[in-house]
C-alpha cells in the first residue's frame, strides 16, 4: 500500500541528489573532482535536509534540494573553519577553562 509519508521523505532524499548534479554546472575542476564534490552535497543533504526542513519550517524536497545545490559550498567553508580554529582555545573556551599562564 502507498505510504505518502514515505515518498515524502524518499522524495527529500531524491531532491538533494538532484541539487548537487547540478550543483556540477558551477564547480571548477576535472569530472572527478565534481563528481567527488557532488557526492558530499549529496551525502550532505541526505542527512542534514529533514533537520534543516523542520527548522525552517519548509517542505523536505526543497531543504533537500537548496543543501544538495549549496551542501559542498556549506562544507568547504566548515572545513575552512576547522582549519584555522585553535582546537585548544576552542575546548577551553566550550568548557570554560582559564587560559594557560
Amino acid at each position: 500500500m502507498f505510504n505518502w509519508d514515505d515518498f515524502q521523505t524518499g522524495a527529500g532524499r531524491v531532491a538533494g541528489v538532484a541539487g548537487a548534479l547540478v550543483s556540477m554546472r558551477f564547480i571548477a575542476g576535472s569530472i572527478a573532482e565534481r563528481l567527488v564534490m557532488a557526492a558530499g552535497g549529496a551525502l550532505f543533504s541526505f542527512f542534514a535536509s529533514e533537520y534543516v526542513a523542520h527548522k525552517l519550517a519548509i517542505p523536505e524536497g526543497l531543504a533537500g534540494f537548496l543543501l544538495g545545490l549549496f551542501g559542498m559550498s556549506i562544507l568547504s567553508r566548515i572545513w575552512d573553519w576547522v582549519q584555522t580554529v585553535s582546537i585548544d582555545g576552542f575546548i577551553r573556551s566550550w568548557f570554560k577553562i582559564p587560559p594557560r599562564q
